[in-house]
């Protein structure tokens, strides 16, 4: 029997929140969100290899922390895939290089997720369209769908509703990712689960703004119920946020998702200014340019 191959290189890009309402606790255990994404241009490599054989998944990742057994979000939506349109399950093999950090709120591992589902989709002939992609996507993590369409957009419900939004804005954006400490997502909602009070980022109006790609109105309407909570309860995040309101006065820095990242919109003008003042006064963390990707 001859086993031919298939191979695909696809690059999986991170994304920010831009404003993250989180809502009271539903009876199932899950919070409602309201978020603004914008997918940027930060990608992991990934390379795919699909056998014609029947096997299974072997992933491959140049991060050791992460897990490359079942419990990868990968082979996740590898069994989805497969148990939904009841195929028997083919061997692939996937070696993941890691650009994007992982705990920092940058949605890596659901980039990654959504785009091998697309593959997936697209390698055994477009089973699913882009609307039944998500309702699949949606069981593997609620992150992933916003990944399937992969635009600037609205994300609502559990992470379902994915609406897209015009997005203007023709700033770069600075990254800061802490090297020695992250944070987990179930340690950001049992934070924001104790808060007494929580302030909400304005969306029509940041809708607006982005259309308008004015940034400095925008930054006056973006807030974090997540970063609210961990503000409380973790004094790494605490001192990073210090430390960079005060090594750069005057700029506003937002957390996105449920952390440990913060960024900064910058212009072409402060771009090397404020990256140079970062790289020489805060320790122990990770700078990256980037831009939103439309």
């Amino acid at each position: 029997m001859r086993i031919s191959l298939n191979k695909y290189k696809i690059f999986s890009n991170a994304k920010i929140n831009i404003g993250l309402n989180v809502f009271q606790k539903e009876s199932d255990g899950y919070h409602n969100i309201d978020s603004i994404m914008a997918p940027i241009d930060l990608s992991d490599e990934v390379d795919i290899t699909f056998y014609s054989n029947s096997g299974d998944l072997k992933i491959e990742c140049s991060d050791k922390n992460i897990p490359t057994d079942e419990r990868n979000i990968l082979y996740k939506t590898y069994k989805a895939f497969f148990e939904e349109n009841k195929k028997e399950k083919e061997k692939i093999d996937i070696i993941l290089k890691k650009n994007i950090p992982s705990e920092a709120g940058l949605g890596g591992g659901s980039s990654n997720a959504g785009f091998f589902l697309k593959l997936l989709n697209k390698h055994y002939g477009n089973v699913y369209n882009e609307k039944e992609l998500e309702k699949l996507a949606m069981r593997v993590g609620s992150d992933v769908p916003f990944f399937i369409k992969n635009k600037t957009a609205r994300v609502g419900g559990k992470g379902n509703r994915v609406d897209l939004v015009e997005n203007n804005l023709k700033d770069s954006i600075i990254l800061i990712k802490p090297l020695d400490f992250g944070v987990s997502t179930k340690e950001a909602y049992e934070s924001f689960d104790n808060l007494k009070e929580v302030k909400y980022a304005d969306f029509d109006k940041i809708i607006k703004n982005l259309k308008e790609g004015n940034r400095i109105a925008l930054e006056s309407n973006i807030e974090n119920s997540l970063e609210q909570g961990i503000l409380e309860t973790d004094t790494n995040i605490k001192m990073l946020k210090m430390t960079l309101n005060s090594v750069v006065s005057g700029k506003k820095f937002f957390m996105s998702g449920s952390g440990s990242t913060y960024y900064t919109f910058v212009t072409e003008l402060e771009k090397s200014q404020i990256e140079t003042r970062l790289k020489t006064f805060v320790d122990n963390v990770k700078i990256i340019i980037c831009k939103t990707i439309n």
